[in-house]
């Protein structure tokens, strides 16, 4: 749903409201002295194509019933119709002064009056065409709704048909279905024969047969609007990878976990697990299987055992795999171990703890994903960031913990580590819709520059948003041959780091047990630089990473680990011009440069070679720089002004 749009209306006065749809949709004000009070939205691509060319037209203003029960989203559009002709085709937009959603239908035609104008809804989130229960005669220039009075344009949710699966094999083969075609969005389905979900699909509602198995693939997402009925935990099975979307309640299933074993090739094999059923106990489960290890993690423990094994005596309550709490588990055998039971179909609220004198540990907490789908933490998703940090730790096979952003998801059955910076209730919401970044409302303040470095034995990364907000602390890894690395700032180390817009360094560390190649990348996003550099401070080694993102290194064992420094300078927009607006050309064995203010000359290197104060056209000779790359920067104030030249003397 788009957030309204929020502005204020000055009282006493008289406003008028239009709406324009060509290009760009303009939810527009105007006051009696014609000045518009205006919130512009994106055009958004249509369901229906209206005709064009039409003489004549009418409008109408209404707000959208759906059984009923008016409407409250910007997502939904309605068609009006004249016979199977697209005459209007329009999305709600918010209305301030009544606080409800208006769609504002320009109406075409051809003749002046005497047409019949059906309609029709269109929405998107549930891919689902709805007849309307109204019907309007056309007539030239008339208007038919007003503010206080919106017509109601009435919509009735179509009954679901009935699909039949009954001949074994994939849900995409037509012919498995009873009478030959595959169900959609709007239809009831029965699995009565074993099926295999090997595609993404969205059903009205679903019934499995008893002993009867439907088995989504890894990969692929089953959405369920309506009724899910499941009365055998064997019957529904959802594989590692594979997502179930649906609000129904007690429905039995298992959820595969795929596991690798723990070996002298790889030591670690830790995976960060969450169950996605209801209190499902752990005594008896498949993760009890010889050689394991299963702990939970204790923030409050001022003993230094924060990880309490399942298999010690004395850690009271640790009994079953409680809801929306993260696990830390390892293996001697590859396998597939489920969780089994009645998935959770509510939101789960879990509490954090925070305690002094954790080791640097104060706020970590295991949190883990309790539903069977992909879930979001960021501002409006399923975790919200308002208690928390930013971001969240995962754990990698290799037993690194690796830092994620909002954009990234969070899988069924999986574990991340949060930090809190008080003791608080965290309530995981649950999604009824198949969820992705854009969607989960998960988002972050724009301006973020992303650093990682690879190598033979892993990878790692770490982040700085210019924004504000808290960042998170940088973990150790378990792995000592994993490399690590993270931003300093005023003292605190960071996998993720807020800095303000007027930063202009950063000390970057990078810490490893191995000797071998590395390779560093940084890239920006939402954010531009027109100055950006990397300096090795141990090889002096001096970036553009303007010119070049990545930058190869040698590391021996166990060195310094202050290596690197980032300078950069942001471009906020406000007096500052991009590189490629020119202001210096080469010309007649001169570099001539046009503007004023302090000149300076920077070879590949990073090295000032040349400063000068100059006003207006200023000609430095070709010869008094070897041929090369070099770029100008040229500051007057707040302006900087950069540019790159190349010189073949």
């Amino acid at each position: 749903m788009v957030p309204p749009p929020t502005f204020t209306l000055t009282p006493g006065k008289s406003y008028v409201y239009k709406s324009t749809a060509t290009g760009n949709k303009t939810l527009t004000f105007v006051d009696c002295g014609g000045k518009d009070v205006a919130v512009e939205e994106q055009g958004r691509d249509h369901h229906w194509t209206p005709i064009e060319g039409n003489l004549y037209n009418m409008t109408l203003n209404g707000v959208i019933l759906i059984d009923g029960v008016e409407q409250h989203s910007t997502t939904l559009e309605v068609g009006a119709f004249c016979g199977d002709e697209c005459r209007a085709s329009e999305y709600a937009s918010f209305f301030p002064p009544t606080n409800q959603y208006v769609v504002t239908l320009t109406i075409l035609s051809n003749v002046a009056s005497g047409e019949t104008i059906t309609f029709k809804l269109y929405d998107p989130d549930r891919d689902l065409e709805m007849d309307g229960t109204n019907t309007v005669d056309f007539v030239n220039l008339n208007q038919i709704g007003t503010m206080g009075d919106w017509y109601q344009l009435e919509f009735v949710t179509p009954e679901p048909t009935g699909f039949h699966f009954t001949v074994a094999g994939n849900w995409s083969v037509a012919a498995n279905w009873q009478g030959g075609a595959l169900p959609g969005a709007n239809d009831a389905v029965s699995i009565d024969a074993d099926c295999a979900l090997d595609q993404d699909a969205a059903v009205a509602s679903l019934t499995v047969s008893d002993n009867t198995t439907l088995t989504l693939q890894s990969g692929k997402t089953l959405t369920v609007s309506g009724d899910l009925v499941n009365a055998i935990e064997t019957d529904l099975v959802i594989e590692d990878g594979a997502q179930l979307v649906n609000a129904s309640a007690n429905v039995s299933a298992t959820v595969e976990k795929d596991i690798v074993a723990y070996s002298a090739n790889n030591p670690y094999g830790w995976f960060t697990i969450a169950s996605p059923m209801d209190a499902m106990a752990i005594e008896g489960s498949d993760f009890l299987t010889p050689e394991y290890d299963l702990y939970r993690y204790n923030e409050t423990s001022l003993t230094h055992e924060e990880w309490e094994n399942y298999k010690y005596e004395g850690n009271a309550g640790f009994t079953a795999f409680e809801n929306g709490r993260g696990y830390l588990y390892a293996n001697s055998n590859t396998f597939s171990p489920t969780f089994t039971g009645t998935l959770n179909n509510a939101a789960v609220n879990y509490a954090l703890t925070y305690t002094e004198c954790t080791d640097g540990l104060e706020g970590f907490n295991l949190v883990g994903n309790p539903f069977p789908h992909v879930i979001y933490k960021g501002a409006g998703g399923s975790i919200d960031d308002a208690k928390l940090a930013s971001g969240f730790y995962t754990l990698t096979n290799e037993g690194a913990w690796h830092v994620h952003t909002f954009e990234d998801a969070i899988l069924p059955g999986q574990g991340i580590l949060v930090k809190t910076s008080e003791a608080v209730n965290l309530t995981i919401a649950k999604s009824n819709t198949a969820s992705t970044a854009e969607s989960g409302g998960a988002k972050a303040a724009t301006g973020r520059l992303g650093v990682s470095v690879e190598g033979a034995d892993g990878h790692d990364r770490a982040f700085v948003y210019f924004s504000q907000g808290v960042g998170l602390d940088k973990m150790d890894n378990f792995s000592e041959l994993a490399p690590k690395l993270w931003i300093r700032d005023n003292g605190n180390d960071y996998a993720i780091a807020h800095v303000n817009n007027d930063y202009e360094a950063l000390d970057l560390y990078f810490g490893n047990r191995q000797a071998g190649d590395y390779t560093l990348t940084v890239n920006a996003k939402d954010t531009n630089f027109n100055y950006l550099r990397l300096i090795d401070n141990l090889t002096g080694a001096n970036v553009d990473l303007l010119e070049q993102p990545g930058y190869s290194f040698h590391a021996a064992g166990n060195e310094t680990e202050a290596r690197f420094r980032l300078e950069f300078k942001v471009t906020t927009g406000v007096g500052e011009c991009q590189q490629e607006e020119q202001f210096a050309y080469v010309s007649d064995g001169n570099i001539i440069v046009n503007g004023t203010g302090t000149l300076q000359v920077i070879d590949v290197v990073g090295r000032q070679l040349y400063i000068h104060e100059i006003n207006s056209a200023f000609r430095i000779p070709n010869s008094t720089f070897p041929s090369g790359v070099y770029l100008l920067r040229l500051v007057n104030g707040e302006s900087v002004r950069i540019q790159k030249i190349v010189l073949n003397n």
